[in-house]
């Protein structure tokens, strides 16, 4: 079971976006993203958040087609996503994307990154997507397929990150160790194979594909 996390940062293209919606299993909608579906006119299966940031005509425009709608209080503990991604990961999906994480408010955008360890202590295939970007967090393997000349960066998110291995890309990497702090992993290209491998052995591992 695939779900999708629509939430509020930055989309310039919603458009994009629209075949991967459609054949997914569930929508979630976080709060004032409903601006981005109702304007390729795709009713999510739930709306979440205190409803801040969303006009009273998309809500209206979300009742009416049947939504669920989950509000919460302004004051809460825990941000719109991560209300919306509760509600996914209750579901016990395979995989969950989330859409429009990453914007100019840079403590939501760690945030919203930071998630992604909660769908990988409950082993559910957790991604970040922009219009030229794919963000993970591993702690094993990933296969990412890519294009020549991508971008692929590997970023360490604990203090040491063993067994690191990479090929088929610029800068080749077997059995690497890698430490908090190091940039050592920053700016990979991918080479003539469109599937690349990344693994390690122990540690956390932030793994970013863009594209220029």
């Amino acid at each position: 079971m695939h779900v999708i996390v629509i939430t509020n940062g930055d989309i310039t293209n919603i458009k994009i976006f629209n075949k991967m919606i459609q054949e997914s299993d569930y929508v979630i909608c976080a709060d004032g993203a409903a601006r981005y579906l109702s304007e390729i006119d795709i009713v999510p299966d739930m709306l979440v958040g205190d409803f801040d940031s969303i006009d009273k005509e998309q809500i209206d425009w979300m009742v009416a087609r049947g939504v669920n709608l989950s509000r919460f209080p302004r004051e809460k503990d825990k941000t719109d996503t991560e209300l919306a991604l509760d509600y996914a990961i209750e579901m016990s999906p395979s995989n969950i994307t989330i859409i429009g994480a990453i914007g100019s408010r840079v403590d939501h955008s760690l945030g919203n990154i930071l998630l992604l360890n909660r769908m990988l202590d409950r082993n559910i295939l957790g991604r970040i997507v922009g219009e030229d970007l794919e963000i993970y967090l591993i702690n094993d393997s990933l296969y990412l397929k890519g294009e020549y000349g991508d971008i692929i960066s590997l970023i360490p998110l604990a203090n040491r990150v063993e067994g690191v291995t990479i090929n088929d890309v610029l800068y080749p990497l077997n059995n690497a160790t890698m430490s908090l702090g190091s940039t050592w992993g920053i700016s990979n290209e991918f080479m003539d194979n469109p599937d690349v491998k990344i693994s390690l052995t122990e540690g956390l591992l932030l793994v970013v594909k863009t594209r220029e």
